[in-house]
């Protein structure tokens, strides 16, 4: 299991996105939104179409991109490549094409006679999740342009769309977070019981809430990350968490795009080591 790695700024907000054919009202500018429910949405499905090109304005630090809320298939595919001119004839790194949904099912898990083919989710349980495509880079970059390549030219609706892009460093701690971390999904719906005994229900979106506690580090590390991450996002910040990296097969359950749901005090707990506490709730 290799160490938590969270993201908290996001290149993508400051840049200029062009390429591709997009819909006017749905631009592709959308992506650089906060709010992943505001998408962009290509005009088809023909991958000249569902190309993004971003230029940052200058060289930034990139170790890891997502794709957040998109409507591709599991026969969907996308390439990233990041470099120092706008065609990227030369990349500075190429993640070659590969499958937008991983493997989410280990061989033997489902249930019996259930079968999943290479562990995929089937298209309505797809639907379920908001769909989130990571791609971590082993080393990091410094790059001008980010180019996506979006493929999913069978899919249904008729085009592509997503609702937020990421890319930027990230922090992925040098002391992995404390056993005891978990993740529920939340559900604020308020159920109610007639006098007759029927219930009825207000069904409100379910959202997920990760926590876990960074302990044991050294003080230039817990402020110039943690307190970092806190004095720029506060609670209305976006970031990025992804559990274990390692873990591809359960990466969309246990990554979060989301923001800090609480505020917490860096804890000088022993000489020379440092501890916080996050609490990061799903943004939809």
């Amino acid at each position: 299991m290799a160490s938590i790695l969270i993201s908290y700024r996001n290149h993508v907000d400051g840049a200029t996105l062009t390429d591709g054919a997009w819909s006017a009202t749905l631009p592709v500018s959308n992506l650089a939104d906060r709010q992943p429910s505001r998408i962009a949405r290509s005009l088809g499905t023909h991958p000249a179409g569902t190309v993004v090109t971003v230029d940052f304005g200058e060289r930034q630090l990139v170790r890891f991109v997502a794709l957040i809320h998109h409507n591709l298939t599991q026969s969907g595919r996308w390439r990233i490549r990041l470099g120092n001119t706008p065609d990227l004839a030369d990349p500075l790194h190429d993640s070659g094409n590969f499958d937008i949904w991983p493997a989410a099912f280990p061989f033997g898990v489902g249930a019996w006679g259930e079968f999943n083919w290479g562990g995929r989710f089937d298209p309505d349980e797809v639907e379920t999740y908001g769909a989130q495509a990571i791609h971590a880079i082993d080393q990091p970059v410094r790059a001008r342009y980010l180019r996506l390549d979006l493929a999913d030219e069978i899919n249904p609706a008729g085009y592509l769309q997503a609702g937020r892009l990421v890319a930027g460093p990230a922090w992925q701690p040098s002391v992995n977070f404390q056993y005891g971390w978990s993740i529920e999904q939340v559900d604020e719906s308020e159920i109610k019981r007639s006098r007759g005994g029927q219930v009825f229900v207000n069904a409100r979106p379910r959202f997920r809430r990760l926590r876990f506690v960074i302990d044991h580090l050294e003080k230039d590390e817990m402020f110039a990350h943690a307190y970092e991450l806190e004095r720029l996002k506060g609670k209305g910040g976006d970031i990025m968490v992804i559990a274990d990296p390692d873990d591809r097969t359960h990466a969309h359950r246990h990554t979060i795009y989301g923001a800090l749901a609480e505020s917490a005090p860096i804890i000088n707990g022993q000489p020379g080591r440092y501890s916080r506490r996050f609490v990061v709730e799903e943004l939809l």
